[in-house]
């Protein structure tokens, strides 16, 4: 087993979230903060990469940054490509992992983002998927080669052991 982190998260009064979630303007899922605070910005099988605001590799702020920039641009070209719209908008999409194939994974900012569902999108538009597994779970799933998904690829045995990220189900 790969890992486990519940859907609760991390502490709600934690300043460095506070600062982050005040910067972002929005509230982050407890699971993806939780996810955050027990393995940073990690790898999980050389292929899913988690993004973080804490860091300068695979920072959240300016990755998502430039990916929100860049489907800016491709949905003014390609608007029937984006379904929904794109963070700050209300129900945004807000990149939070990435992998090597070009792929993007977003959160839906839904009311509650405890319960906000990932959109998975393929590196080319209009290929998504979505799926209601909390960040540390679908995580899991991707690194382990359990996730059913059209997308992303089932990763081998020797691709979920390289992960960069201890097992903490132990």
């Amino acid at each position: 087993m790969l890992l486990t982190i519940h859907a609760g998260g991390a502490d709600k009064s934690d300043a460095r979230w506070l600062a982050v979630e005040q910067s972002l303007g929005v509230t982050l899922p407890g699971s993806y903060k939780k996810l955050i605070d027990t393995f940073g910005a990690t790898s999980w099988g050389n292929f899913l990469h988690v993004l973080s605001p804490f860091g300068d590799n695979l920072n959240l702020q300016r990755i998502g940054k430039q990916i929100l920039d860049a489907d800016r641009e491709s949905r003014s070209r390609f608007a029937s490509h984006y379904p929904l719209p794109l963070y700050p908008e209300p129900g945004g999409l807000l990149p939070w992992a990435v992998t090597d194939n070009g792929d993007t994974l977003y959160f839906i900012t839904l009311a509650n983002p405890d319960k906000w569902p990932t959109l998975i999108k393929g590196p080319r538009a209009p290929e998504f998927e979505v799926t209601y597994f909390h960040p540390a779970l679908l995580v899991h799933h991707v690194a382990a080669g359990t996730l059913q998904s059209t997308i992303l690829p089932k990763l081998s045995e020797n691709a979920a052991a390289s992960s960069t990220a201890p097992d903490p189900r132990r």
